[in-house]
């Protein structure tokens, strides 16, 4: 019991200042105080011995990262697959005529309020369907070309674009007399009927 008593008074340590004072009774109880008391002992306490809990950690921050931020702003309108099927990259084509059959692989299909736009060696080709996946444009010439179709949202802001895709297109030449397109064979005007006279 005195022991615990003694270890009280030393975890008390700053009700009794720099110092504190020890007496028994006549009783035999043994006293504490911080005051002087006649015959009482001097206990030197020592350095009182402080505590200081760490700092706690900041929160974690809720906002995400800038850069996750800027990735999940652009994935908002893009598609899973957008790319173009036909023609293929480096394929020769054979067509005197000019015509290319072209095909889009879109997937989902065209949202609502997207539109289409096809540019043929860098230019915007005119009057294409604009949620049609397949389609036909004609006066491509003789030689090397590249394709590439996007896809614009109500203002104007590209939410989608497939890689380019290089092909070649072959034909007769115009002055080789199979060509169809080639001078001589162009059809000829029909001369107007003249009325017969009446007899």
């Amino acid at each position: 019991m005195r022991w615990y008593l003694l270890l009280v008074c030393l975890i008390v340590t700053p009700a009794f200042g720099e110092g504190a004072y020890r007496w028994v009774d006549e009783n035999g109880v043994i006293h504490y105080s911080d005051v002087p008391y006649p015959g009482a002992e001097r206990i030197d306490l020592g350095e009182v011995q402080t505590f200081s809990a760490p700092a706690a950690p900041p929160p974690p921050s809720t906002a995400a990262p800038e850069s996750a931020n800027d990735d999940a702003a652009t994935q908002t309108d893009q598609y899973e697959v957008f790319r173009i099927s036909q023609p293929s990259a480096e394929q020769t084509l054979r067509d005197n005529s000019g015509t290319l059959d072209i095909a889009l692989d879109v997937q989902p299909r065209i949202k609502r309020g997207h539109s289409l736009e096809l540019f043929l060696d860098g230019q915007s080709v005119e009057g294409i369907p604009r949620v049609t996946t397949r389609f036909t444009i004609g006066g491509v010439v003789r030689g090397q070309h590249t394709l590439r179709a996007v896809l614009v949202d109500s203002t104007g802001e590209i939410v989608a674009e497939t890689p380019t895709v290089r092909f070649n297109m072959m034909q007769t030449s115009i002055l080789n007399p199979a060509n169809p397109l080639a001078p001589g064979n162009q059809p000829r005007p029909t001369p107007p009927v003249r009325p017969q006279p009446r007899g």
